[in-house]
């Protein structure tokens, strides 16, 4: 008799640990399902929101804070080359280098915004174009700093702003950079009062500018469209003209002919 229940209790012992396998099994085959469940869910979030993936995994995705409709929109098919970088920063370290940074990038984000049917379609038709950054009129005493920036930009403050420039256009033209003027196409400083500011719309003060979302055509019927070839042409004398107003308010005459700190009369650039 005690031989049964001992063969009665193997059984039993065996039954109990081939159900215990066999619970074992099936809750690892639930942990598997719900594990891949949750698998395939990160991946398909991963799939359809790219930065989640970034933030995981630690790599630094470009961020734009702001991306202005219609003709900023061609601001992405900008060559990021050493051309584009040095003839953006040249201009923006020309127009606001005593605004530093912050004047430097607005004046920068101004220039990339303009890129379009309206302005240009490149870099240098827009900031070339006749009288639109008084840094390059001709007779203008910022223009030889925007030609040459290395030429003045030896040391001290201009040195550190050059630099900056540099690093500002770099961000801008890669798309790394916020645009702290909301997508504005024009600006001049506080100091003046041009006739066509009190037509302009979404005014934004950034240091010593205002800065301008646009500026509707003249009840005057003038038209500004951007020309096929970039070039320069001399400022009238008085103050600035044109639609865009640089750090210089007004110079005279004299004192555009004269040469800079650092060059010789032969450096002027020819008009």
């Amino acid at each position: 008799m005690r031989s049964r229940w001992v063969g009665l209790t193997r059984k039993r012992a065996a039954a109990r640990r081939r159900h215990g396998l066999v619970h074992g099994a099936s809750h690892a085959l639930h942990t598997l399902g719900v594990a891949s469940m949750l698998f395939f869910a990160a991946a398909l979030n991963f799939a359809l929101y790219p930065d989640a993936l970034a933030a995981v995994v630690g790599v630094q995705s470009a961020r734009i804070g702001f991306v202005p409709p219609g003709p900023a929109m061609r601001a992405a098919s900008v060559a990021v080359n050493p051309a584009n970088v040095h003839l953006l920063a040249a201009t923006a370290w020309a127009e606001a280098r005593s605004e530093g940074e912050p004047g430097m990038r607005a004046v920068a984000h101004v220039i990339v915004n303009r890129l379009g049917d309206r302005f240009g379609e490149n870099l240098q038709t827009v900031i070339l174009s006749p009288k639109q950054f008084s840094a390059w009129n001709i007779g203008d005493p910022n223009r030889p700093l925007a030609l040459h920036p290395e030429r003045y930009a030896t040391d001290g403050a201009d040195k550190d702003t050059w630099e900056m420039a540099q690093q500002v256009a770099l961000q801008v033209l890669a798309g790394q950079s916020v645009d702290p003027t909301n997508g504005a196409l024009f600006y001049h400083t506080l100091a003046v009062h041009p006739a066509w500011d009190r037509y302009a719309r979404g005014p934004l003060v950034i240091g010593s500018h205002i800065f301008f979302r646009d500026v509707p055509d003249l009840p005057t019927g003038r038209r500004y469209i951007a020309v096929r070839e970039a070039q320069v042409t001399p400022a009238s004398s008085g103050p600035r003209t044109g639609r865009v107003y640089g750090v210089i308010r007004r110079a005279p005459l004299s004192m555009a002919h004269q040469a800079l700190p650092g060059e010789r009369p032969g450096d002027l650039p020819t008009p």
